[in-house]
């Protein structure tokens, strides 16, 4: 055998180690993680107010900005990294290579979704040590934050098979586009399958993610983007079958299920109640803020210290027709509770005298049938006397003549007057209601 007839024998690709570790350290991925942590930080910061303090209120706005803003980043990044062989004319070149498409494709992908993830990760870590010194009660959700980076990897891997297969130019932008109308629009949806959509906001004031809740949500992001780039990439592309039926088993599951998602929260419905009468009770969560609660209203439960039929309890749960129990605002962050402290605390106390002294399940004072109209002045003066001049009263607003007289009673009256008017705190007859 010469020279020339010895066959040629291809050298066997090297470990894929080195170069997915060379994809890590340059190009777009490591770009799209520093991205991503500072759009997310940029826009948590900017609303700080609203969630500096409360760990719902935080991961809330973070799943948020996760999926309506860094989704369609990380997917326009993505697509445009996958468009790197058409723009560079190297698909030939590449094909002509040992190395198997599949391998190829997923050291070009992963390091893309794993910058966009530490990306998420790094923004998750600043805002949750941000909330840390101010929050009480509860933590963040670990579901939650493993549904937001599988679905933040899940569209690295779909926008690079898309930039792989579109060789337009401007195929990154406008999948960014319609990705943000894809996650936004079903969240205006009343139907269970708005539960699919990644972005949907889940109610979690007073309920948990079921345990399943983060597999499934994975399950149904991770196994459509699998499938996706199997077909891409796999030389049997029969292979996608497997993660597009585990992406399709889910789906029907979690559609069914729908708010199931959510169980109730027993800490929510646990009440942390002060000492003494009256008592002031708030959830759980919100324990930590009794005694600024307490301090908040000290001037209501002043003015109604001896009356008979004192509210005995003021409590941020509904109490319904109860007699002896007032609802008071849950301090909720971006108003009442900023880092950890009550603000406007004349506008609470005046929130509370209103629903102390008006009449919910009563008829429409301004409709021609009701007959509660007259009362309507005289529950206005009462709360306005109880929250305090300050808080009832616009700055330079003249007193009502029934407020006048109500302040202008000895306070033996006044203690005996508004015992008679609060055990008709519960009826809608003008004529039970004591006049002033």
């Amino acid at each position: 055998m010469t020279l020339t007839e010895a066959p040629v024998q291809r050298k066997a690709p090297g470990p894929a180690l080195p170069v997915l570790r060379a994809e890590a350290r340059r190009g777009i991925a490591p770009w799209t993680g520093v991205c991503t942590a500072l759009m997310l930080g940029v826009t948590m910061a900017a609303k700080a107010d609203d969630w500096q303090g409360d760990w719902i209120e935080t991961q809330s706005l973070l799943h948020s900005g996760a999926t309506l803003l860094a989704g369609p980043l990380v997917a326009a990044a993505a697509c445009w990294h996958g468009a790197r062989d058409h723009r560079r004319s190297t698909g030939e070149l590449w094909r002509s290579t040992p190395r198997a498409r599949w391998a190829r494709m997923a050291v070009a992908a992963l390091p893309l979704a794993l910058w966009a993830v530490a990306g998420y990760a790094v923004a998750l870590a600043g805002t949750l040590l941000a909330t840390w010194p101010y929050a009480g009660g509860g933590g963040p959700f670990l579901s939650l934050v493993v549904v937001d980076g599988a679905f933040l990897a899940a569209v690295a891997l779909l926008g690079f098979t898309a930039g792989v297969l579109c060789r337009w130019r401007m195929a990154a932008p406008v999948l960014a586009a319609l990705m943000y109308l894809l996650l936004g629009v079903p969240s205006y949806s009343e139907s269970p399958a708005r539960y699919l959509d990644p972005a949907v906001q889940y109610e979690l004031w007073d309920r948990l993610p079921v345990w399943w809740f983060a597999p499934a949500m994975a399950a149904w992001t991770c196994g459509l983007a699998a499938a996706a780039l199997t077909v891409l990439a796999a030389r049997r592309r029969l292979l996608a079958l497997v993660p597009l039926a585990v992406a399709a088993a889910v789906a029907p599951l979690i559609v069914h299920t729908g708010d199931g998602l959510l169980r109730a929260d027993p800490a929510a419905d646990r009440l942390v109640c002060t000492e003494g009468s009256p008592r002031i009770c708030l959830s759980g969560h919100n324990g930590r803020l009794l005694p600024q609660v307490s301090e908040a209203l000290a001037g209501l439960t002043g003015r109604l210290d001896g009356v008979p039929g004192a509210p005995e309890r003021y409590t941020d749960q509904e109490p319904g027709r109860e007699s002896d129990a007032v609802w008071i605002p849950t301090p909720n962050p971006g108003w009442y509770l900023l880092r950890g402290r009550l603000q406007h605390r004349e506008d609470y106390a005046w929130q509370v005298a209103y629903g102390l002294a008006h009449r919910e399940d009563c008829p429409d004072p301004h409709d021609e049938n009701a007959d509660s109209d007259p009362v309507l002045a005289t529950d206005d003066a009462v709360a306005t006397w109880l929250a305090g001049p300050h808080a009832g009263l616009a700055p330079g607003a003249e007193k009502p003549p029934q407020l006048r007289r109500l302040e202008a009673m000895p306070p033996a009256e006044r203690r005996a007057w508004l015992g008679r008017y609060l055990a008709t705190r519960m009826s809608c007859t003008a004529s039970e209601v004591p006049a002033l």
